[in-house]
C-alpha cells in the first residue's frame, strides 16, 4: 500500500456550500478513499495557509489514488491542490539495503 498527501485549497463555491449546509466532508473523503480500496489516515483543516485541508490517505497505488480524487477534481472542489506521496522509516531501510546492492556496481558519468 502507498501512501499519499493531498493539499487542497477549497474553491470559493466549495467553502460556500460546506458553510451553508454545514455537511461532514472528512466523511465525503472517507467514502472516496475507501471505494478506491483504501484507507483514510487522517483528514485535517488547515487556516493561515495557501491551502485549506490536508488528506492523508493509503491506498494500493498511483491509479487508485487518482481515481479516489478524480472526482472531487473534476467537479471543481479545489480550485488548487497538491498531491505529495508519502514514505515510511521502514522503507527507508529497505532502499538502503536496495542502494547498497546498486551503489557495489554503479560507475559515476566519467569514471
Amino acid at each position: 500500500m502507498a501512501l499519499f498527501m493531498l493539499m487542497g485549497k477549497y474553491s470559493a463555491e466549495s467553502i460556500k456550500g460546506i458553510l451553508e449546509t454545514g455537511t461532514n466532508r472528512e466523511e465525503v473523503a472517507r467514502a472516496a478513499v475507501e471505494a478506491a480500496g483504501g484507507k483514510l489516515l487522517g483528514y485535517y483543516g488547515m487556516f493561515g495557509q495557501d491551502y485549506n485541508v490536508v488528506i492523508i490517505s493509503e491506498l494500493p497505488g498511483n491509479a487508485e489514488y487518482i481515481g479516489a480524487i478524480g472526482p472531487a477534481l473534476m467537479a471543481g472542489t479545489f480550485s488548487a491542490f497538491r498531491s505529495i506521496p508519502l514514505y515510511t522509516a521502514a522503507e527507508v531501510q529497505k532502499a538502503s539495503q536496495i542502494a547498497k546492492k546498486v551503489g557495489a556496481g554503479y560507475k559515476a558519468p566519467g569514471r
